[in-house]
């Protein structure tokens, strides 16, 4: 049996405190919240990014409080899978973190208050991420009375952009940089428990990181904060978007073998890595092809590999009474 605690608020501090990276990675569905169990990563964020990347939204302003529950509730129960709990080797079971949608904090703190402890209570989170800056001091500090805890998102927030071409690098003027800096501190000082830093210059997310006592974990923030966070399937370039499918269309079956993505696959933001061999999505399609041809070609499935058996008894008892009744 796993005797390791699961990840906690303080064990994440402790981390930050020596020095040690904390890794955070989104998931959306039971495969993926399995993944980041065995990856050993520290934090499993179900990220409002469910909205594009699982659910074919065009924004994430769209998604419903109920589908991230639904959602939370399914990553909840692989990252804390019963069986898992006797693996020796399976590492600790990473703190749940739940984001919260656009429009359920936004109206007062009351409201943002309740949709929170509806979260919490259906999803059995450990802490939830909001984002804004520091007009959400009220909403944290009321939360903290309730012990729970919150990830503050500062600079880049998508929530709060229509359309993909207004995310841009925050914090690229020393007066946003100094102004982020003091909603940074001014949440630290609210009760959030960390903070998650998008999209501004390495050198802002360093001195923001060294000056402030909660773990800051970056995307596209450069590698000096205290932490990263990556889209699971970004990590694995799967499918996000039919540009995607379009590309891989365009690639024949036999190059995608050994090759990382199809040449036209659509670059992804400037932050984001693959780290799988291949490309997931490519790979997907890859083998979705392989079973249409098989079927086609009726070499799937095989009697002797995939197919069940009869005793030849019974099979002639079987096909005597055809007969019997097709004689009838």
């Amino acid at each position: 049996m796993n005797t390791s605690g699961p990840v906690s608020v303080a064990s994440l501090t402790r981390q930050m405190a020596e020095k040690k990276p904390i890794v955070c990675i989104t998931a959306y569905d039971y495969p993926t919240g399995l993944a980041v169990r065995a990856a050993g990563a520290e934090i499993c964020l179900v990220g409002d990014s469910l909205a594009n990347v699982a659910l074919g939204h065009s924004s994430t302003r769209s998604l419903s409080l109920e589908a991230m529950i639904h959602h939370s509730t399914v990553v909840r129960d692989a990252i804390r899978a019963n069986d898992l709990k006797y693996d020796s080797l399976c590492p600790p079971e990473p703190l749940l973190v739940v984001d919260m949608p656009f429009g359920t904090c936004e109206v007062s703190v009351e409201d943002a208050t309740r949709n929170v402890l509806r979260v919490v209570q259906e999803t059995q989170a450990q802490a939830v991420k909001i984002e804004g800056s520091r007009e959400l001091v009220p909403l944290v500090e009321k939360l903290a009375t309730y012990g729970i805890s919150v990830m503050a998102h500062v600079g880049l927030q998508p929530q709060r952009f229509g359309d993909a071409a207004s995310l841009r690098v925050q914090a690229a003027r020393a007066d946003s940089a100094f102004k982020l800096f003091e909603d940074v501190l001014a949440l630290q000082e609210a009760g959030s428990f960390a903070i998650l830093l998008e999209c501004v210059p390495s050198r802002i997310a360093e001195a923001i990181s060294e000056h402030v006592s909660i773990p800051v974990i970056g995307i596209g923030a450069g590698p000096h904060t205290h932490g990263q966070v990556l889209v699971g399937s970004d990590l694995v370039a799967d499918l996000e978007s039919p540009a995607h499918v379009s590309a891989a269309l365009r690639t024949q079956p036999q190059d995608v073998q050994g090759v990382d993505t199809p040449t036209e696959w659509p670059a992804p933001p400037k932050f984001v890595r693959s780290f799988a061999p291949m490309s997931l999505g490519a790979l997907r399609i890859q083998a979705f092809r392989a079973f249409a041809d098989a079927v086609r070609a009726r070499t799937f499935p095989e009697v002797t590999r995939e197919a069940y058996r009869i005793k030849s008894e019974e099979l002639a008892k079987f096909r005597a009474m055809l007969e019997a009744r097709h004689s009838s």
